[in-house]
């Protein structure tokens, strides 16, 4: 993945959390980027962690008193708002957020803050309690709605014993988004849909036909091309993913419901079609619960279902770029070249669901098929496949 970190300059706030000691694998990651680095620590923070620890590890002085910096000659907290490229807060706890949401500026870190125009991230970590406490959600709508980047706590084991949402992000993918920061915004100009996850055919109140789609390639895509610059619209089955930040959100079920939700936001540049969608639907849909009865089986008849990638194909705003997917478990290839030319699609990404676990797995093994092109891509990270989609069509339209 292309370095875009490289000579920025970040300052990393920390404050008071038991995840304190996690900021030091973000400082050496950060290092290994090339990243210049400063550093603040609050004054809770330091009944967390050991200021030489963090010294030592930078090579430079920490900054932790208001009066003391801003009587330094070559540095005043004004000048450290502003000459840096990027301002991060690790971990961020409910306190800090309620004094960034309200304009409290009590202490370096908060007077900095205020006074910078840079971007700004926070990396919450908390009890889940305290995560999901409607002052808490207040404050970071309010955070927000003032630009500032949330990278949301995952569900985990918590220092406090408990299980829950409010264990800091992975140091590995605060990296990663840091990164994604710094992206070119190479798709500023364009509009985007991408469909994830599965469909759902409801057979009686209780029953339905589905298959085994977790979204996350879908996800994985929308994110990477909200982060080109793409107006990014996500319309996406039911799945156990959190909503991606600032990405247009739709909730669908049925294919037919993907279609109707694809075609209402048109017009639209590009269309990635990574859902599952059932290719069949019951004919006759139970307005009662299917009883047992005293015969072995059971007999339902289906029909086919709306092709919502052949259709948008077709349609009057049809998108400049259409790409579809094509899950196969015999005859990969000639199943999804077929494919490709009878959807009228513009490319189609293969993999085949037959031979190693796919669904549910953060990776994937596809292969790119154009019309005169096909390339084997290597199996790798849905991230990272989400990344080389999304380098195609910066490409695609460069050219254009």
């Amino acid at each position: 993945m292309t370095n875009f970190l490289k000579e920025k300059k970040i300052l990393i706030i920390i404050t008071g959390g038991i995840a304190c000691y996690k900021a030091l694998d973000v400082i050496r990651r950060l290092q290994d980027k090339k990243v210049n680095i400063e550093c603040i620590l609050t004054e809770s923070a330091k009944e967390f962690v050991n200021l030489i620890t963090f010294e030592s590890l930078l090579g430079k002085k920490i900054h932790s008193n208001l009066f003391s910096l801003s009587h330094q000659k070559e540095m005043n907290h004004i000048k450290l708002a502003n000459e840096v490229d990027l301002i991060i807060v690790i971990p961020c706890t409910a306190n800090f957020i309620a004094k960034m949401a309200n304009g409290i500026a009590d202490d370096l870190a908060s007077n900095i803050l205020l006074a910078s125009k840079k971007i700004k991230v926070i990396a919450p970590a908390m009890n889940t309690n305290m995560w999901n406490n409607k002052a808490v959600e207040r404050n970071l709508k309010s955070l927000e709605k003032m630009n500032v980047k949330v990278f949301s706590p995952k569900k985990g084991l918590l220092a406090c014993g408990s299980k829950g949402a409010g264990k800091l992000m992975e140091v590995d993918d605060i990296i990663d988004n840091l990164n994604h920061i710094f992206y070119p915004k190479a798709l500023s100009d364009l509009k985007v849909i991408v469909t994830a996850g599965p469909s759902i055919e409801p057979i009686d109140p209780v029953r339905f036909l589905s298959n085994y789609s977790s979204g996350i390639q879908g996800y994985e895509i929308a994110k990477s091309l909200y982060y080109h610059g793409a107006k990014t619209t996500l319309i996406t089955g039911i799945t156990n993913l959190q909503k991606p930040k600032n990405i247009n959100v739709i909730n669908v079920s049925s294919a037919s419901d993907f279609y109707n939700k694809v075609a209402n936001n048109l017009p639209c540049d590009v269309l990635v079609s990574a859902a599952a969608i059932s290719d069949w639907k019951v004919k006759r849909i139970s307005s009662q619960k299917i009883k047992k009865n005293k015969n072995d089986t059971l007999n339902i008849s289906f029909l086919k279902n709306i092709d919502v990638l052949e259709n948008i194909s077709k349609h009057p705003k049809k998108p400049k770029l259409i790409i579809g997917f094509s899950a196969e478990t015999s005859n990969l290839i000639t199943n999804s070249k077929s494919k490709l030319k009878k959807k009228g699609c513009d490319w189609m990404i293969a993999n085949n669901v037959g031979e190693n676990k796919v669904f549910g797995s953060t990776h994937n093994k596809v292969s790119f098929i154009a019309d005169k092109k096909i390339e084997h891509w290597p199996k790798m990270k849905k991230s990272d496949v989400a990344k080389k989609i999304s380098k195609k069509i910066v490409n695609f339209f460069k050219k254009k």
